[in-house]
């Protein structure tokens, strides 16, 4: 036991011993800089040190944004990862159901039937049919039967009635200043307008378009999506001059007509609400 305790005093007397460390001049021998050390001194020097920059990763830790990328930590904002991980699904199904929305009109256009086209994977939602696939007879045949899978859009409601409530203050503008050379008839869905002086076609209700063909000349239509599931397509033109997506205004230039007889200009207008044709005329202010 004795020989236990000399040996511990040993050791504590090494670590006061006392250590001088000098700068010395090599040519004049001058001492520049002296330093007197011992074991103890430099123990204590070194777990001042340690203990400083153990503060110093608390601090950034727990008062920068240095915390986020501990592993397991953060759980505070766990609930706005998951909010924004909710509105992106919520946003990827809305952008797929447009999608699908986009592709049903240009399939009526090109007169492809696809049963359940809009089909939605949103539970119990209403969809929006747009156009059906009747077509002027200057683009295609007529398409005599109404795409089935589009029966939960409620077709069935009477729009051809005028003082329906979404109709019944509905006032739009000529999209070319002429006259109506074909009127809307149960065999002929649209309204045909010629002019003398202008071909500048204007669109006649503010909306986004949703459908452009440019493909084909004096054949070029534009499809718009206005408000209150309106939808309006002017067709047989020259050239469109707006794209996909683009807001237009009423009023706005967005297109030019086409040729038609005696060098006179015209243009088709077709007018939709919830999937059925209705007479465009009777609402020209």
């Amino acid at each position: 036991m004795s020989l236990k305790i000399s040996k511990w005093k040993e050791w504590v007397a090494k670590l006061k011993n006392v250590y001088r460390f000098q700068i010395v001049d090599e040519k004049s021998y001058d001492v520049k800089l002296v330093w007197e050390l011992n074991r103890l001194n430099v123990l204590i020097g070194a777990g001042l040190l340690l203990a400083i920059f153990t503060v110093l990763n608390f601090i950034f830790i727990a008062f920068t944004p240095l915390k986020q990328y501990i592993p397991g930590y953060g759980s505070s904002d766990r609930k706005d990862v998951i909010k924004v991980s909710m509105r992106t699904e919520e946003l990827e199904e809305k952008v797929n159901a447009q999608q699908k929305y986009i592709t049903n009109i240009q399939n009526i256009l090109n007169n492809k039937i696809v049963v359940d086209a809009v089909k939605s994977n949103l539970k119990k939602t209403k969809v929006d049919t747009g156009i059906l696939s009747v077509k002027s007879p200057n683009l295609s045949k007529f398409v005599k039967e109404v795409e089935k899978g589009l029966k939960n859009a409620e077709l069935m409601e009477n729009v051809y009635d005028h003082k329906t409530s979404v109709l019944q203050n509905l006032e739009i503008i000529a999209p070319l200043s002429g006259n109506i050379t074909t009127k809307f008839s149960e065999t002929n869905p649209f309204i045909v307008i010629q002019s003398t002086t202008t071909k500048e076609v204007k669109a006649i209700l503010s909306g986004n378009v949703i459908l452009v063909d440019n493909e084909h000349p004096n054949q070029a239509f534009i499809a718009i999506q206005a408000e209150n599931q309106l939808v309006y397509i002017l067709k047989n033109n020259t050239q469109v001059l707006k794209k996909i997506g683009n807001f237009v205004e009423e009023g706005e230039t967005i297109a030019l007509a086409g040729k038609s007889t005696n060098n006179n200009y015209a243009t088709t207008l077709e007018l939709w609400y919830r999937g059925q044709a209705i007479n465009a005329a009777k609402f020209i202010k």
